[in-house]
């Protein structure tokens, strides 16, 4: 197994699966820029634990499988599926995403986040379904 692999098996186990937000500390440093989780890019530790708070109090118990995992030096590419539950209901939660992040001595230095969070949000109760052909058939939500 690659070492870039083994970081973000790492981050999903110890950040999600296990909830520790000190991994978070651990693994990002000062710099990171965590792209596509937020309106705008979130910045550093600080920056991720707001987002990983707002997450935790929506999902728990965090499965995140790995269907892909593309390396090209410093750089991974992570097609992942990601099961989860909804903290409120205890209602199964699937969606899936595709994260491109920078890796450098075994920190993550850059993430590019594309997650579905239209289904997630779906399946959480917080949009309407079908929102997505919804929009673009022109439809709007008041």
């Amino acid at each position: 197994m690659s070492k870039n692999r083994e970081v973000v098996e790492t981050w999903f186990r110890r950040v999600w699966a296990e909830e520790d937000e000190s991994a978070i500390d651990d693994m990002l440093v000062s710099e990171t820029e965590a792209r596509g989780l937020a309106s705008k890019e979130l910045t550093g530790p600080e920056g991720f634990k707001a987002f990983h708070r707002a997450f935790l109090a929506n999902l728990c118990e965090f499965d995140i499988v790995i269907d892909r995992f593309i390396e090209d030096d410093d750089w991974a590419s992570v097609l992942v599926t990601i099961n989860a539950k909804c903290r409120e209901s205890g209602k199964d939660i699937c969606t899936t995403g595709n994260i491109y992040l920078q890796i450098v001595d075994g920190k993550l230095i850059q993430g590019d986040n594309h997650i579905d969070f239209i289904s997630l949000l779906e399946q959480l109760g917080k949009l309407p379904e079908h929102t997505l052909e919804h929009a673009l058939s022109g439809g709007r939500f008041s």
